[in-house]
């Protein structure tokens, strides 16, 4: 269909019923908007390939479920960010291997506990400490004790929220008007990260806090 006479382009909706050639093709000339009542079910014999040039935002206002039976792939070109309101559980059959190319920071508001079943290792260059079922091994060119020197201090956590997703036109007129948050009204994730960065910095006997730092250039 084409509304405007001349124009360059319009909406298609295309059914091929050729053996072996069957096709349903649809194409829309600017937006497609979907509004569902009740339930969709979706089922795809074969592959499923999906491209969005531009952002994807999406939000489930319960829980999500997701079963993968092989391999999950996973590329990232720029930062990830995760905020979990809860605890996190993770469970591995096997092994995990981390490698960061700058700084692996962990921080706990408590406590951090490190359990190994037969060897626990920490090293930096030639120098190491190692705990086994044997004792406790420390090897450096030179182990200090008491004899001054500071800890190192982290960089941080510095998390971004994610942005809520649009609705379709049938559902904007349905939603309430959700009053501006006021400059006092800090995010809970933003001043956690605030407060820990703080603690952080006074704990390693340092003046500057990276995250205020962030802050104020923001």
């Amino acid at each position: 269909t084409r509304s405007t006479p001349n124009g360059q382009g319009g909406n298609e909706l295309r059914i091929d019923d050729r053996k072996d050639a069957e096709q349903i093709y649809l194409h829309a000339q600017r937006d497609w908007e979907q509004h569902v009542n009740h339930d969709q079910r979706l089922h795809i014999g074969h592959q499923r390939h999906s491209t969005v040039e531009h952002n994807s935002h999406s939000e489930l206002k319960a829980e999500e479920h997701r079963i993968t039976h092989g391999n999950r792939l996973v590329e990232l070109k720029a930062d990830d960010h995760l905020t979990v309101g809860g605890s996190q559980h993770l469970k591995l059959g096997a092994g995990q291997f981390i490698e960061a190319a700058s700084e692996i920071h962990l921080s706990g508001g408590q406590k951090i506990v490190m359990e190994a079943g037969s060897e626990l290792t920490l090293k930096v260059g030639g120098s190491f400490v190692k705990l086994d079922a044997g004792g406790v091994t420390l090897v450096g060119a030179e182990v200090k004790l008491n004899s001054g020197g500071s800890a190192g201090a982290g960089s941080g956590v510095a998390i971004q929220k994610p942005t809520a997703p649009t609705l379709p036109e049938s559902q904007k007129a349905a939603q309430p008007t959700e009053k501006p948050a006021s400059a006092a009204e800090e995010p809970p994730v933003q001043a956690q990260a605030q407060r820990q960065a703080l603690q952080a910095a006074a704990r390693n006997a340092q003046p500057i806090c990276e995250v205020c730092q962030q802050e104020g250039a923001a």
